[in-house]
């Protein structure tokens, strides 16, 4: 096949660009050919430059003159978007669809269906503008940055994406990284039958250590709706090392809270990271909001070590309770000490645990399964959008 991936790049590397970074290598393995079109955030600095692209979220001229000329230069089978916010825009999106190609969206966060793309408001679960036409609880809180006019840009984009969704039945179809986040976006009146689930993939790091240090570790970045500050509260009551690895706004706060067994590490090169991980006897997720489908996470068991999370939104899906790991309540201190009490003393509970992390990864998310399943969601898009209809 010829691909086209087309993907807005952040300022700031983040899980999405890796993700389109390894669906490429992977899809070229695969012997497909692969191009893509990246744009990137980086001159959207300073008043001017930031008010055109507010300007622009629907359709930016140049950018999609040039995705255009991409498209007729390569003439791409498919053609699949994974960030499009803000300067890709669903005007690219249409150019793709006009011209009657099988066009997919992978949807990494909740962008269309939530400005603040986390349903998360400040620092609670919130789902007010669920299956709203204009969004405007959004407007009203200024979700999106604390903007209420950049709420009101984004829910301006969403209704565009929504009704292009509507007008290209055959030709446009959504890649729900979950079922919850399937779920959500039929909850908002999308169409579940042409949202299909695939997770996210990783490399194989290789199994963890044979002898696992009595550590857990956390890998995110320092806010509020990860939960560090929870699991400074509950390393108190255990006996073991707990390992904080990340920044963010609540690291300053976390250092002058933490107890002498926990350690914060800051920032990490990716390969550190990985190693601090497969020394270690678990990995803990205690998010209070719904997360995506972090890499790190399908990265954590690829090396059989188990992850400890809590019993929401998608991690409530990806982690198996007690097979690739526990699931716990939000916030829920006696049970999460509970729950690390016993993977830290129960060595065949542990070793149970770490099996059933690797068998899982080698069921769902090596890169072999994932090649193969996006293969199959491109076979059934061409195949869609052949037959007649709108």
């Amino acid at each position: 096949m010829r691909i086209l991936i087309a993907h807005n790049r952040y300022q700031q590397r983040g899980g999405e660009d890796v993700v389109v970074e390894n669906e490429t290598l992977l899809l070229r393995k695969l012997g497909h050919n692969v191009e893509n079109f990246i744009v990137t955030n980086d001159e959207i600095v300073g008043f001017w430059n930031k008010a055109a692209a507010a300007i622009q979220v629907l359709d930016n001229p140049a950018v999609t003159r040039a995705f255009d000329s991409s498209i007729a230069d390569f003439d791409p089978h498919i053609v699949h978007f994974h960030n499009y916010f803000p300067r890709l825009t669903p005007g690219a999106v249409e150019r793709s669809l006009i011209r009657g190609i099988p066009t997919l969206q992978t949807l990494h966060n909740f962008r269309l269906i939530c400005a603040a793309g986390t349903f998360l408001r400040e620092e609670n679960i919130c789902e007010d503008c669920l299956d709203t036409d204009w969004r405007l609880p959004a407007v009203r809180h200024a979700c999106y940055r604390g903007s209420r006019a950049g709420s009101f840009f984004v829910g301006r984009v969403g209704r565009a994406y929504r009704q292009l969704y509507t007008r290209y039945q055959r030709h446009l179809t959504l890649i729900a990284l979950t079922e919850f986040a399937r779920m959500q976006m039929s909850r908002d009146g999308y169409d579940p039958s042409r949202i299909v689930v695939k997770g996210n993939s990783a490399p194989d790091v290789g199994l963890g250590h044979r002898c696992r240090d009595r550590r857990i570790v956390f890998v995110g970045r320092l806010t509020k709706e990860k939960g560090a500050d929870f699991l400074l509260r509950v390393a108190h009551r255990i006996d073991a090392e707990f390992e904080i690895i990340g920044d963010g706004p609540e690291r300053e706060r976390l250092c002058a809270t933490a107890p002498p067994n926990v350690s914060i590490r800051g920032w990490l090169e990716h390969d550190s990271v990985i190693e601090r991980i497969k020394g270690a006897t678990a990995v803990a997720m205690p998010s209070r909001w719904y997360e995506g489908f972090p890499m790190v996470l399908a990265e954590t068991l690829s090396a059989g070590v188990p992850v400890l999370a809590s019993r929401l939104g998608a991690l409530a899906e990806i982690i198996e309770d007690g097979r690739s790991g526990m699931t716990l309540p939000v916030d829920d201190e006696t049970s999460w000490s509970a729950a690390l009490r016993r993977i830290l003393d129960d060595y065949a509970w542990s070793a149970q645990l770490r099996e059933g992390a690797r068998r899982t990864y080698d069921e769902k998310y090596n890169e072999r399964v994932n090649g193969e399943k996006l293969i199959g969601i491109y076979e059934k898009a061409i195949d869609r959008a052949a037959t007649p209809g709108p």
